[in-house]
């Protein structure tokens, strides 16, 4: 497959707009689509409960996606829990662990999470009387792993994301899970950024719990998501959720849960996501992790060079080693959303604002950022575009 020109004909929109919005959502290409109208078009019924063939093979392909996905991130097959999207996901870690926590336990996290990697910790610190510590770095999101290392010595758990939806920088996970490790801290990964962009092993990482949505970068639908669950927390993780499919045997005096993953997944879950989710791996597989990461670094490299030219100010790790396919700027004195309508205005699609992130923009004193963010099917003509659209824009604010 060629890239991004086989890519970007599988996606039509690409032919439209300039979509620098990725970290917020990805395109969808063909594929996923038409295996998700297959489900619903040719085997539509519910999983697990049936016994006449559209059920049967609705199950069939529900399951065989969580096998794809297991694959996908080196996890056991009944490690894989499908959710709503990262989230809820982390939410349902924190949830599902409160009960080992005592006063005084100490979590330890990082400044530039997401809130969604923030406040489930914030608000179980606050219910179980702990302590929760940030590791320190810089304004570009460089980890100070001298920082990490005294904080990590201790904790009761450690949350920290792959990949900063706010400036790109793509943390030392594999040497923070090590730190964890050593120390016997949960360690939890917030992988919604890197999951299809870069490679995500849960092996590699030392992740007891690690969770990512399937509308970013594996280009699958939304609604869908995935929370990996170490299958030694099998019998420590208390599902949130119970009801329907989570048990084996109920009477009136109580009820026996059924075994991982079932038992982690309430009610009819959704099934064409999972399937759309597994058919945007095998897409994305199919390009090779390999090459997509190398198209990001490569468009990255020309966005921030452009922006540099162009004296615009643009925030994240300056050594693009540790870059992902997110940059952040700002064009003072315009406010980011006035950037982000001009750019739409000329058919490029960027995200402006806090992007579910307040204390990095807190950190870094400023009212919010534009985020131009890339995938695979962008090309280097849509980024020259991009920046002959930024240098008229700042000509006319001579």
């Amino acid at each position: 497959m060629r890239i991004p020109e086989d890519v970007r004909r599988d996606i039509p929109l690409t032919s439209e707009v300039i979509y620098f919005d990725n970290t917020a959502t990805s395109l969808t290409p063909k594929p996923v689509i038409e295996a998700m109208d297959e489900y619903y078009l040719r085997y539509r019924a519910n999983v697990h409960r049936g016994v006449h063939r559209l059920s049967q093979m609705a199950t069939h392909k529900y399951e065989e996606s969580r096998k794809v996905v297991a694959d996908f991130i080196n996890a056991r097959f009944e490690e894989v829990v499908f959710t709503k999207n990262t989230s809820e996901s982390l939410n349902l870690v924190a949830l599902g662990m409160e009960d080992i926590f005592r006063p005084g336990d100490r979590i330890v996290t990082t400044p530039y999470e997401h809130h969604s990697d923030l406040l489930p910790w914030q608000r179980l610190a606050g219910k179980k009387g702990l302590r929760l510590e940030f590791i320190e770095g810089d304004d570009g999101g460089n980890l100070d792993l001298s920082d990490a290392e005294r904080k990590i010595r201790g904790a009761k758990l450690v949350a920290v994301q792959h990949v900063s939806n706010a400036l790109g920088v793509i943390h030392e996970v594999e040497e923070l899970g090590k730190m964890a490790e050593e120390e016997g801290a949960i360690f939890v990964v917030d992988a919604a950024q890197s999951a299809g962009h870069m490679e995500v092993d849960v092996r590699k990482l030392e992740a007891d719990f690690l969770a990512f949505s399937g509308h970013k970068g594996p280009m699958g639908p939304t609604g869908i998501g995935v929370l990996y669950i170490n299958e030694e927390f099998f019998e420590v993780f208390e599902p949130p959720l119970i009801g329907g499919g989570t048990i084996e045997d109920v009477d009136l005096d109580g009820y026996m849960p059924a075994e991982p993953p079932e038992r982690f997944e309430a009610g009819t879950p959704n099934i064409g996501g999972a399937i759309g989710l597994a058919a945007g791996i095998r897409y994305i597989q199919k390009i090779g992790l390999d090459r997509i990461e190398s198209q990001e670094r490569k468009l990255v490299k020309r966005i921030t060079e452009g922006l540099d030219e162009l004296e615009v100010p643009w925030y994240g790790p300056r050594d693009l080693k540790k870059h992902a396919g997110v940059v952040s700027f700002n064009v003072p004195p315009l406010h980011p959303h006035d950037v982000a309508a001009i750019l739409d205005e000329r058919n490029i699609m960027v995200r402006s604002g806090h992007h579910c992130a307040l204390p990095v923009i807190k950190k870094l004193g400023i009212n919010g950022t534009v985020r131009a963010s890339v995938h695979v099917y962008n090309s280097v003509e849509e980024v020259e575009i991009f920046l002959g659209v930024m240098e008229d824009l700042l000509r006319n604010l001579e």
